[in-house]
């Protein structure tokens, strides 16, 4: 760790003064004019930035929560030094569009910087990562995709760093931000410790193979919506030294179960429905996309009351260092309602990559089943006696409440010939047709069993046997 005053003089010396070193002092010059005050101004700035990041580098984990007033003034004097505007919906506030999702704009980035837990725990492992790395003969090489205006994950930890221990590669789409922080660089004095800067989308960027010990990005929302975090990290993965740091190390979005008079004692977990991390995101780059699918059965304690779908998106940026629920924006639960819930529900889960990327989890309720199955009801694809039936095998591989009732409205008979006329082998295809996951699953089979075509023949026969099923008989057509 450097004292204060070496901290000063290496930011002088990036600045075009010159020092000598005293006791607990030293004395400014500067070779031609300039503006003393200025430099005061400058270099208390300077200093007081340096204090409170050595503050906070050095505090435990749980003393993070009261220095929100520090964190505020740290934004304060980034916005000073840089003289960034970061006023929502003036000029600067636009985000680009790429394949892959949003690149916010350099004022939602430079925003970010006053949720105070977000910028202390993502600096505190930013830090972490790097000391890590140390091998004291090569300078760790780290690479920073999406810097926002003031480099903060990095840029402002570099005066602890001299360009022996470290080189960075700074990345971003949008020029003003990279504007911004050349301005830090320099009255920080760091450019030594700056291995290049480049404005590019960072999915088009070549990159170097196995050549980076320390890959930043931080480019996320809760449940790693709408920007390009998973994109991002797919495409530099392959950028990572074997035993380099990915940071952050792993974003985890759960799911439970709860009732609307939620205390913390009834939440029932559904599962892990998404994980970010270097495993999963080197298999994405192979082309490997199993991890993005997953799907779950409810738990078998679930209740009617169970009604709200909880979603949680949980952080660790490196090594111990983590955001958990509530701590800052990206860490918000998302609630919503769900209907027909019951111990047999489904849940099917994608995350979705895509110009927008999301996160999708569908509900599949048990079908409820009317005590009087309505046989001339139409599938999907306007097929007549289907949706019974698909009713029926729902509740049998379920268990429904309706199963009892349904047994004595669809008997064997009715089945086998359904079976007959709609072209599918009994029994070889009924093992086929428990697999079906939806009606429309069972539509595919029946088309596949029919030439690719549903004739009007097979719909008159349907029709046909829905009316003799209503009045409690099947029909046999000739």
């Amino acid at each position: 760790m450097w004292h204060k005053w070496q901290y000063q003089a290496a930011i002088l010396a990036g600045r075009g003064f010159y020092f000598v070193a005293m006791p607990a002092c030293f004395v400014i010059s500067k070779m031609g004019e300039g503006r003393l005050t200025d430099y005061i101004d400058i270099s208390a700035k300077t200093e007081r930035l340096h204090q409170i990041i050595e503050n906070f580098l050095a505090l435990p984990g749980s003393d993070l929560v009261g220095n929100q007033r520090d964190i505020l003034e740290m934004v304060d004097i980034l916005v000073a030094i840089t003289g960034v505007d970061l006023t929502p919906n003036s000029a600067l506030d636009c985000h680009t569009a790429t394949a892959s999702g949003k690149a916010v704009s350099l004022v939602t980035a430079g925003r970010c910087a006053l949720e105070f837990m977000r910028s202390q725990v993502f600096m505190r492992g930013c830090y972490q990562a790097i000391c890590d790395q140390q091998n004291g003969r090569n300078p760790v090489e780290v690479l920073y995709g999406g810097t926002g205006p003031f480099g903060l994950l990095i840029i402002p930890l570099l005066p602890f760093f001299s360009a022996d221990d470290i080189q960075v590669t700074l990345l971003d789409i949008h020029q003003p931000s990279l504007d911004y922080v050349k301005k830090l660089i320099d009255v920080l004095g760091v450019q030594d410790r700056i291995r290049t800067i480049e404005c590019v989308d960072i999915l088009k960027w070549p990159v170097p193979h196995a050549h980076y010990d320390v890959i930043v990005s931080e480019t996320m929302t809760a449940r790693l919506h709408a920007e390009p975090q998973v994109a991002i990290f797919t495409h530099l993965i392959s950028g990572l030294k074997p035993t380099g740091a990915l940071v952050p190390q792993e974003v985890t979005i759960d799911a439970a179960l709860q009732s609307y008079s939620h205390k913390g004692d009834d939440a029932l977990p559904i599962g892990r429905l998404f994980t970010l991390n270097r495993e999963n995101v080197q298999a994405l780059s192979r082309g490997d996309n199993s991890c993005l699918k997953c799907q779950f059965e409810a738990p078998a304690q679930t209740t009617p009351a169970h009604v709200r779908l909880f979603i949680t998106t949980d952080i660790c940026v490196y090594d111990g260092h983590v955001l958990g629920e509530n701590q800052c924006s990206l860490n918000l639960p998302l609630r919503y309602d769900i209907h027909d819930v019951s111990p047999q529900s489904r849940f099917e889960v994608e995350y979705v990559m895509s110009d927008m990327p999301e996160l999708v989890v569908k509900h599949i309720a048990v079908p409820k089943v009317p005590l009087s199955p309505v046989w001339e009801d139409q599938s999907p694809a306007g097929l007549p006696a289907l949706v019974t039936w698909w009713r029926f095998m729902e509740s049998e591989k379920r268990g429904g409440d309706g199963k009892a009732a349904l047994r004595a409205l669809v008997t064997a008979s009715q089945r086998q010939e359904l079976m007959g006329l709609l072209n599918l082998n009994f029994p070889d295809d009924l093992a086929r047709i428990y697999t079906c996951r939806t009606i429309e699953d069972l539509e595919t089979l029946i088309l596949t069993r029919n030439g690719g075509t549903i004739s009007p023949a097979l719909l008159a026969s349907l029709g046909e046997f829905a009316k003799a099923a209503e009045l409690g008989g099947a029909a046999r057509p000739a």
